[in-house]
C-alpha cells in the first residue's frame, strides 16, 4: 500500500517544471484554494498575501520552482514543519495548481 504514494511522489517529482508550467485546471485551482485556506494561510496570508511576517511569500514561485515547492511542504524547511503524513502528494498539487493560478492572474 505503501508503493502508490510514492509512486505518486515520484512522479511528482519527476515531472517537475514540465508538468508545473502546463495551463491550470480552474477546478484543481478551486481545491487547492480550499486546501491552501485549511492548511496554509495562518501563516502565508490569504490569497497568498503574506502580512510581512517570517514566513516566505509564495507569489515569489515560479513555475521552476516546483520541485522545491513540493520538497518543502512535504519535509519542511526553516520555521515551517513538514506536512508529510498530513497532505498527500495529490493535495499537494492541488495547492500548488492554486498557487500558480494566483500568481499567473
Amino acid at each position: 500500500m505503501r508503493a502508490l504514494p510514492f509512486a505518486a511522489l515520484a512522479f511528482a517529482v519527476a515531472c517537475g517544471s514540465a508538468c508545473a508550467e502546463t495551463a491550470v485546471d480552474p477546478e484543481r485551482a478551486a481545491k487547492g484554494e480550499t486546501l491552501y485556506a485549511d492548511y496554509c494561510s495562518t501563516c502565508h496570508g490569504f490569497e497568498l498575501k503574506n502580512t510581512g511576517g517570517v514566513t516566505f511569500d509564495l507569489r515569489r514561485l515560479r513555475p521552476a520552482d516546483h520541485e522545491r515547492f513540493v520538497n518543502s511542504v512535504l519535509n519542511g524547511k526553516s520555521q515551517m514543519p513538514p506536512w508529510r503524513g498530513v497532505l498527500d502528494v495529490e493535495q499537494i498539487e492541488l495547492i500548488w495548481a492554486f498557487i500558480r493560478a494566483t500568481v499567473d492572474r
